[in-house]
């Protein structure tokens, strides 16, 4: 006997979206860090997550990646990329 299996069930959707609902997971720990401590050390766990996801962006299969896959692969990488050099670079301004 087989058992039906709703994809329209919030646990299907964080099963699909697995990759998502980390980087949102993490996100609300860097704007938690960013407003009671460091904002230095929330855009450099920005950063890191950033190319984190560019990574698994890059070697993740498109099912898999989700809704982290947007445009071509490259373009995704290389715009992740670049938003993590920018706020790695901005976190280490002075007097942040």
């Amino acid at each position: 006997m087989t058992e039906n299996r709703s994809p329209y069930t919030l646990i299907a959707a964080l099963r699909r979206q697995a990759v998502l609902t980390a980087a949102l997971c993490v996100l609300a720990a860097a704007v938690a860090l960013g407003v009671t401590g460091s904002a230095p050390a929330a855009g450099k766990l920005l950063a890191g997550l950033l190319v984190v996801l560019a990574v698994l962006r890059g070697v993740l299969p498109v099912r898999r990646a989700g809704a982290l896959a947007v445009r071509s692969r490259g373009l995704d990488v290389a715009a992740l990329l670049v938003l993590a050099v920018g706020i790695g670079v901005l976190s280490t301004a002075p007097n942040l």
